[in-house]
């Protein structure tokens, strides 16, 4: 009996001593990993510096023509690069295409991934494929005394992964149920956008975005605005005009006539009697009531929502020019969570108005938007605001 038990504890001692040996043996070969890929950013931060300094100094740090020259500065070393909200095309493309087609295939590969946060920060991707899995090592990286630091890695096998046919590059990484960190969603445009549509997007459409407004996710034309809240768009039509400071969260306010119709007409060409129609007016003080959404009660944005892209558009002969966008949504892993139409008439001096919006298709019901209180439940959260 003896001799069993000491066969027995003999075999759970190497047991445990070999796992202790691979345990050991992973983390050396995560060490060397990161060891690695540390040099190698090390070595990108030699001629780095005038770049980090004169956007510092200019506080351009997160300026997209900053951003430009990161990316440009990672290309000419050979890795692709994008920026964080795909708002520029990616350097070396043509690098994580080849990768993806491997991985399409079930083929063997490997690529880099770099994506500039801003002036002074990056995130690094080193992405492998075999047997159409993706696996992923994340390493981020801040400027400080004159080099890249590593802040953060860890390693991931992609969840789900998809490389569309609009050229979005979609990766997953697993989250449990009641994960509250940030998201295991990325999206890479891979293939160019026109750089037409671009500017295009940047000046009309990314402006309002689809965050607590409908004007993009609704039908609506000059000839009936019935699809949209009116002061919801005035939230926005402040943003555009940086007049946001000049009211709090939460309160109450009598805009006089002129002025809130000044804002609605510089944008749109509508009426006086529809502004009043589709708002409160007191005719006794000729003033607007406005109040502002309060953080606490009828805020609630959704964290993760779709952005706009435009991918075409038609210059019409009576002197508007209809965009055509797509909404993606890294969260669902869609290039085309819904597309629409958006109509702009150009006037001079570079002035401009909306025109109209037709939503063309949708694989998705708008779930993140949320209403403006009612005069009841306004009252009962803010009393007399």
């Amino acid at each position: 009996m003896k001799k069993i038990w000491k066969i027995f504890w003999g075999v759970i001692f190497l047991a445990v001593c070999s796992g202790c040996g691979i345990k050991k043996e992973q983390k050396k070969t995560i060490e060397d990993t990161k060891e690695k890929i540390y040099r190698e950013c090390e070595m990108l931060a030699e001629d780095y510096q005038s770049i980090y300094k004169n956007a510092a100094k200019e506080n351009a740090l997160y300026e997209l023509s900053t951003i430009q020259k990161s990316m440009d500065y990672f290309g000419k070393y050979g890795y692709a690069v994008i920026d964080s909200y795909n708002q520029l095309d990616m350097v070396q493309s043509i690098k994580v295409d080849d990768f993806l087609k491997k991985a399409e295939k079930e083929k063997n590969g490997k690529t880099t991934i770099f994506q500039v946060i801003a002036g002074d920060h990056f995130i690094r991707y080193d992405l492998k494929t075999k047997q159409g899995k993706i696996d992923v090592e994340v390493s981020s990286f801040k400027w400080k005394e004159d080099t890249w630091q590593e802040t953060y890695y860890h390693e991931f096998r992609a969840n789900s992964w998809k490389y569309t046919e609009n050229g979005y590059f979609f990766m997953e990484e697993y989250h449990p149920a009641g994960y509250d960190g940030p998201s295991g969603y990325r999206a890479f445009r891979v293939v160019p956008l026109n750089k037409k549509c671009r500017e295009l997007n940047r000046k009309y459409i990314l402006p309002f975005g689809y965050t607590l407004n409908k004007l993009f996710t609704s039908n609506w034309s000059e000839k009936n605005y019935d699809g949209i809240n009116f002061y919801d768009v005035f939230d926005r039509l402040l943003s555009m005009e940086e007049k946001t400071d000049e009211f709090k969260e939460g309160k109450t306010y009598e805009i006089p006539k002129e002025s809130f119709e000044a804002i609605f007409q510089k944008y749109f060409n509508i009426s006086a009697e529809i502004l009043q129609t589709g708002t409160v007016f007191h005719t006794e003080t000729q003033t607007y009531r406005y109040r502002t959404r309060g953080i606490v009660y009828d805020f609630a944005p959704t964290p993760y929502i779709p952005y706009p892209e435009v991918v075409s558009y038609i210059e019409n002969q009576d002197g508007t020019i209809t965009l055509e966008v797509n909404a993606v949504w890294p969260q669902k892993e869609l290039d085309q969570a819904f597309c629409h139409s958006v109509t702009i008439r150009l006037l001079d001096k570079d002035r401009f108005q909306y025109v109209s919006n037709y939503v063309s298709r949708s694989e998705i019901e708008v779930t993140w938007y949320t209403e403006r209180l009612s005069d009841e439940k306004w009252e009962e959260c803010y009393g007399d605001n």
